[in-house]
């Protein structure tokens, strides 16, 4: 067996070029004609037909009876409906949950909201001799103050923050954010941001960075981060260090549940 050597890419293109076309029409919300396709995927008009026969005679795309336009057919669901309903976000996230710890070897979860705690799906313990006390399966009430939570928070909506204000927030340490006006900025700060940082808020000593995972509905169905002690890494180390990784690692499980972000539109 030939292996391409590393470098190298290899492509097919009529394959690619079949993808783009059944992307424009299923973002379509009306039927398309040929030269119209043919502009939007950047291929001439007579391979765009070529493209669009075969599909049409696989039954993935058909013809409207009254014009020369294309639309999409059911197939394309039946058969994409299939890994979405074995999917879960434990599944999507296991590569890269374990690639980011791996690369760096601090303690790394996967969380989502339980009622009014954070609960770890998935944690994996950090490499280093000091460690922070963690399980999976682990609920914390800690929404206010913690990385995970203040994502889970910041888009779980007005009703679970009134909630939680009508119970008082707990303090954990001197630089908990107890105050409700203070916690409604700093969390739209949050969704305007993309993460969420706990900077020593829940415990003395250890900081924390965490972003969300979205489904491909664009709804927050889980939280990934990572917690590290302040022996190890400062508050610029960890945004500047830990954060690139935690995003990127989070961006690639949202592709794995469908989400498209604006960055690829």
């Amino acid at each position: 067996m030939n292996i391409p050597k590393k470098g190298r890419t290899y492509g097919a293109p009529a394959v690619e070029q079949a993808v783009r076309l059944m992307e424009l029409l299923c973002a379509s919300e009306n039927a398309l004609g040929i030269s119209e396709i043919a502009q939007q995927i950047g291929v001439n008009k007579h391979t765009t037909f070529r493209l669009l026969s075969s599909l049409e005679k696989q039954g993935w795309v058909v013809r409207q009876p009254d014009a020369p336009k294309y639309a999409m057919t059911l197939r394309a669901f039946h058969h994409t409906s299939k890994p979405v309903s074995r999917m879960n976000v434990r599944v999507a996230a296991e590569g890269p949950l374990r690639a980011l710890w791996r690369e760096t070897g601090q303690s790394t979860y996967l969380s989502v909201l339980d009622d009014d705690q954070v609960l770890h799906l998935e944690y994996l313990e950090a490499t280093t001799d000091v460690k922070i006390a963690s399980r999976v399966g682990g609920r914390y009430k800690v929404l206010h103050c913690s990385a995970p939570g203040k994502i889970m928070l910041a888009h779980a909506g007005e009703p679970l923050l009134q909630r939680l204000l009508a119970g008082g927030l707990e303090r954990f340490t001197r630089r908990t954010i107890c105050g409700g006006e203070k916690l409604r900025r700093h969390l739209r700060q949050v969704r305007k941001l993309g993460y969420a940082t706990d900077l020593e808020e829940c415990l003395d000593g250890c900081v924390c960075f965490a972003v969300p995972v979205f489904d491909y509905k664009g709804e927050v169905v889980a939280t990934l981060g990572q917690s590290v002690l302040t022996y190890h890494f400062t508050s610029e180390g960890l945004l500047h260090e830990l954060g690139p990784k935690i995003v990127n690692a989070g961006k690639e499980i949202s592709k794995i549940m469908g989400h498209e972000s604006k960055e690829s539109l």
